[in-house]
């Protein structure tokens, strides 16, 4: 199994957030990431403020915040230059 770089798995997690906020189970699900390692790539992308948490009815929620939209739209504009 190829192993993806963390970078694109950071942008997958903000774009998968752009459709509007997630739990962590679907999250890592949609990602094909196993629960734990999607909770570190998601500690990462809080610590740089670029996603949040809420309890929501007793369930965690994950939105993308405009610091993590505005990476993800550069991040669109350098990859159309490069593929």
């Amino acid at each position: 199994m190829k192993r993806r770089p963390n970078i694109l798995i950071y942008m997958e997690i903000l774009d998968l957030l752009l459709d509007g906020p997630k739990g962590p189970s679907r999250l890592s699900q949609a990602m094909g990431l196993n629960f734990n390692k999607f909770l570190e790539f998601a500690s990462f992308l809080k610590s740089k403020q670029l996603i949040r948490s809420e309890d929501e009815e007793g369930h965690e929620m994950y939105f993308i915040t405009p610091q993590g939209n505005e990476l993800n739209q550069d991040w669109k504009k350098v990859w159309s230059k490069l593929g």
